[in-house]
């Protein structure tokens, strides 16, 4: 008899474990794309207000410059930063002599926002750590941290 496991038993043992990454993806998707209040006013996505706490950041950053860092296109960042432009929170200059380049850089209402979003992540981010060591163990989650940072650098190299 033979007990060897065929590719169909190997597929579905591994796929366990990807099926599980995708669903995380995907949720996690699901929720980087989703309005959250942060304490303020207005609902924005964590696209929206990563995007405008790196403008802050980066003063004078540029769109093309925030297409690489998102690894999104140029249209696609265009289109956030219209958002928080149109809401008051960026502004939009011409590099001096270059009409063609333009920097961006947050109002004092966009400086605002970008503090409580701050003090928001922080506050999320801590409980969301003692949540998952409450769970796991320190131990875990330092390995879990050390995992993505690996298999990142691996969906890089690809």
């Amino acid at each position: 008899m033979n007990f060897e496991p065929t590719i169909n038993d190997l597929y579905h043992k591994l796929n366990e474990r990807a099926d599980l990454i995708y669903e995380f993806v995907i949720l996690y998707y699901n929720y980087i794309y989703a309005n959250h209040n942060y304490g303020y006013e207005q609902m924005l996505t964590m696209m929206e207000i990563h995007t405008l706490t790196h403008i802050e950041d980066n003063p004078g950053v540029t769109i093309t410059e925030l297409s690489k860092i998102w690894k999104k296109t140029k249209s696609a960042v265009s289109q956030t930063v219209k958002k928080l432009v149109d809401n008051g929170f960026v502004e939009r200059r011409h590099k001096e002599n270059n009409y063609k380049s333009v920097l961006l850089y947050v109002t004092e209402k966009g400086k605002q926002l970008s503090n409580v979003h701050k003090a928001y992540d922080v506050a999320d981010i801590t409980q969301t750590t003692s949540h998952l060591i409450s769970q796991c163990g320190e131990k875990d989650i330092e390995a879990f941290y050390r995992v993505l940072q690996a298999y990142t650098l691996l969906l890089k190299e690809n």
